[in-house]
C-alpha cells in the first residue's frame, strides 16, 4: 500500500530515518507489531526482536487512558520499513524551485519535503503497547470512553526507519529498549495528574500540609527521590510511603475507585479530590498529635537520626514501612471497633513498644539484623499483629489462632505451643 507523508529526513551514525506524523487511523491500517509477523514470531529467541505483547496491561490501562482522556498524548511510535526498495525522498527545495533563500537556508541540507512508501511491512520497532492501544479503541472498539470515537482522527509522531539488515535492526531494537529508562516510582507520583492517590499526596507535603517544610539542611521534609530512608537521614518519611497512606486511607471510606487512574483513567474530580484530602490530611494529623515523639520528629529534624536509632524508644515509628503498616492498623482496628474514634485507636496505639529491638517485631517486621522486613506478608503480619493487640477483644477467636499461627511460622517456632502476647488493656 503506497504512501505518502511530509517529513524530514537525518541520520543519526550509520542509521538513517524519517520524521512525521500520522493519523491513528491510518497507522493501525498499515504497520503491524513485530509479533504477529509470521517469520518474526516463529524465528528463534536470538532473532526475536519483540517482547511479547502484555494484552492485559493494553485493554485495562493504555486503551481505557486513550478512550477516556482529553488530554491524551503519547511519544514517537518507532516504524521499521521491512523492504527490498528504499523509500523515496523529494527535497521540498526540488518540488518548490521559487522557495526564498531564507527558507532554504533554515531547512538545511535537503531535510524537508515528501517521503513516498511503495512497499514493505511496516513493523512497530518501539512502541508496541502503545500502538496496540491505539488499534483496540479505533478498529476493535472494544473499549468505551467519552473520547473513544475521537481516537482515529489522532495525529501521533511516527520515526521511520529503513531496513539495512536484520543485525542492524535487532542492534536499534536493542539499544532502544535498553536506554529507555521507566520513570520511578517516586516520579510518577511527583507528576501525576490523572493519579488522585499521587495527588492527594503531594497536597500533603506541599504548604500547609502536615508534612509539609524543609528540614534543617533545606531538604524537604518527604524524601521525593527513594522509598526507603538512610538510618542518618533527617528526613521524616518517603513520597512513596505516604502514596500508601493516602491509599489505605481512600479504602477505609470507599473512596479508592474515584481516585485510583486505573479505575477513572483521568482526573478525579475537585470534589473527590477536596473529599479525599479532608480524610487523608484528618489521619495524619491526628496521628501526629497522637504519637508526640513522632511529631517532635518532624518538628526536630536534626534529631531524626538519634530517634531512629535501633536503641531509641520509638525508633521504629521513623521507619516509612512503619507509616504504612501504622495506618493499615488503624484501619483495621476501626473496623473491628466501631465504637473507637480515630484519636482513640491512635493513643492505644501508640501505647505500644516501638523499640526496633523489642522482640514483639522480631521475624514480624524486623529480622536478626533489626533491618526491616519488606514483603508484603510481614507488613500484613505486623498491621495483623498491632490490630491485635489494641483490639483483640473485638476479633474472632478464630482470627487469633491463626494470627498466633502466622506469627509462630514467621519465628520458626511451634505452632501448637506459641502464644501471643496479651491485648493492651482498656
Amino acid at each position: 500500500m503506497a504512501t505518502l507523508h511530509t517529513a524530514i529526513r537525518a541520520k543519526m551514525g550509520s542509521t538513517p530515518y524519517y520524521v512525521t506524523t500520522m493519523k491513528v487511523s491510518d497507522l493501525v491500517q498499515v504497520a503491524r507489531p513485530a509479533s504477529e509477523q509470521e517469520e518474526w514470531a516463529t524465528t528463534g529467541l536470538t532473532e526475536r526482536l519483540q517482547r511479547e505483547l502484555n494484552e492485559s496491561r493494553v485493554r485495562t490501562e493504555i486503551a481505557p487512558y486513550l478512550a477516556n482522556s482529553p488530554d491524551r498524548f503519547f511519544g514517537a511510535i518507532i516504524l521499521l520499513l521491512d523492504s527490498d526498495e528504499e523509500p523515496e525522498f523529494e527535497p521540498f527545495s526540488e518540488v518548490a524551485k521559487s522557495l526564498p533563500k531564507a527558507y532554504r537556508s533554515t531547512m538545511g541540507k535537503d531535510s524537508f519535503g515528501f517521503l513516498t512508501i511503495d512497499s514493505g511491512e511496516r513493523i512497530i520497532l518501539d512502541g508496541q503497547h502503545r500502538f496496540a492501544a491505539l488499534r483496540e479503541v479505533h478498529l476493535a472498539r472494544t473499549v468505551e470512553g467519552e473520547y473513544a470515537k475521537d481516537v482515529g482522527d489522532d495525529e501521533v509522531t511516527v520515526i521511520i526507519v529503513p531496513r539495512i539488515s536484520t543485525q542492524h535492526t535487532r542492534k536499534i531494537f536493542n539499544k532502544v529498549n535498553r536506554y529507555a529508562k521507566n520513570t520511578s516510582r517516586g516520579d510518577n507520583i511527583l507528576t501525576s495528574e490523572d493519579d488522585g492517590f499521587a495527588i492527594l499526596t503531594r497536597r500533603l507535603a506541599d504548604d500547609g500540609g502536615p508534612l509539609a517544610g524543609k528540614n534543617h539542611k533545606g531538604e524537604s521534609l518527604v524524601n521525593y527521590k527513594n522509598n526507603t530512608i538512610a538510618e542518618r537521614s533527617t528526613q521524616l518519611t518517603t513520597l512513596s510511603a505516604i502514596y500508601e497512606t493516602v491509599r489505605i486511607i481512600a479504602e477505609h471510606y470507599n473512596m479508592a475507585d474515584d481516585l485510583n487512574e486505573k479505575k477513572t483513567h483521568v482526573r478525579p474530580g475537585e470534589e473527590t479530590i477536596d473529599q479525599g484530602y479532608e480524610h487523608v490530611e484528618g489521619w495524619w494529623t491526628t496521628v501526629l498529635d497522637g504519637m508526640p515523639k513522632l511529631k517532635y520528629g518532624r518538628d526536630n529534624t536534626k534529631l531524626l537520626p538519634e530517634l531512629r536509632a535501633k536503641e531509641a524508644d520509638y525508633g521504629l515509628l521513623f521507619k516509612p514501612a512503619t507509616h504504612i503498616v501504622l495506618f493499615q492498623a488503624l484501619s483495621q482496628i476501626l473496623k473491628a471497633d466501631s465504637d473507637l474514634t480515630l484519636k482513640e485507636a491512635v493513643d492505644r496505639t501508640y501505647q505500644l513498644d516501638w523499640k526496633i529491638t523489642d522482640p514483639l517485631w522480631r521475624d514480624v517486621l524486623i529480622n536478626s539484623a533489626h533491618n526491616i522486613l519488606t514483603k508484603k506478608e510481614n507488613y500484613n503480619l505486623a498491621a495483623d499483629l498491632i490490630t491485635y493487640l489494641v483490639v483483640g477483644d473485638k476479633l474472632p477467636a478464630n482470627h487469633i489462632k491463626e494470627l498466633s499461627e502466622r506469627v509462630a511460622r514467621a519465628r520458626g517456632e511451634d505452632e501448637s505451643t506459641f502464644q501471643l502476647p496479651e491485648p493492651l488493656g482498656d
